[in-house]
C-alpha cells in the first residue's frame, strides 16, 4: 500500500490529536477534514481547532467553505495541499450515478443538496436559497478498502460528531438529488 494509505489511517490513530479534538467535541465537517489534510500534508499537530486554524488562515478559510460563492472550496483547498483528481456530478439521479471511487485510495467528498447551479461546472455554483429549500451541504472523508464495492466513511459534524461507518459505494451511493464532487487523492 501507498504511504498515503497509513498517513490517512494514521493520522486518525487513537495517539493523535486530531483522535483527541474530534473526541472531545462535535468538530463540523469541513473542520475536521481540513484537520486531517494539515496532519497529513504540513504535519500539524496542535492540541485546539484554533492552532490548526492559525497554521495557514487564507487555507483555512478555503477548507472550511467560508464563502458562499464557493462552496466546494473545501475540495480545492485539499487538492491544493495533497494533490488528485476531482470528479463533478451536477446531480445524482437514478440516471445519472455518483462518481466513483478508486479501490484503495482516499477520497475527500463533498455534497450539496438545493445549491444554485450555474453553467459552468461546479465553480460557479453559490450556496443561495431559492424559495422554501434551504441548501445545506457535508464533506468527509471515504477510503475504497474492500473487495467490490465497500468503503469506510470517516466524517463529523456537529450534531452527530465523529463516526467511522462501512458500507458500500455503488451506483447511486445513497446520493440522490444531492450535487456531488469527490477528490481522489493519490497513491
Amino acid at each position: 500500500m501507498s504511504n498515503m494509505y497509513f498517513e490517512g489511517w494514521s493520522a486518525l490513530d487513537k495517539d493523535t490529536t486530531l483522535y483527541d479534538i474530534s473526541h472531545s467535541e462535535n468538530l463540523p465537517c469541513c473542520t475536521f477534514v481540513a484537520m486531517w489534510v494539515l496532519d497529513i500534508a504540513d504535519k500539524v499537530r496542535g492540541t485546539r481547532m484554533s492552532e490548526y486554524a492559525a497554521h495557514d488562515r487564507d487555507w483555512w478559510s478555503r477548507a472550511n467553505v467560508y464563502d458562499r460563492d464557493k462552496p466546494w472550496s473545501a475540495l480545492g483547498a485539499a487538492q491544493d495541499k495533497l494533490s488528485g483528481d476531482i470528479e463533478y456530478v451536477e446531480c445524482v439521479s437514478d440516471k445519472v450515478d455518483a462518481p466513483s471511487l478508486t479501490p484503495h485510495r482516499w477520497h475527500i467528498i463533498q455534497r450539496w443538496r438545493h445549491l444554485e447551479l450555474n453553467k459552468k461546472g461546479m465553480y460557479d455554483d453559490m450556496v443561495r436559497q431559492v424559495g422554501p429549500r434551504r441548501p445545506s451541504g457535508h464533506t468527509y472523508l471515504a477510503y475504497a478498502d474492500y473487495e467490490g464495492d465497500g468503503v469506510t466513511i470517516v466524517q463529523s459534524s456537529v450534531s452527530r460528531g465523529y463516526k467511522i461507518s462501512r458500507g458500500t459505494w455503488e451506483g447511486q451511493a445513497g446520493l440522490d438529488g444531492y450535487s456531488v464532487a469527490v477528490l481522489t487523492l493519490p497513491e
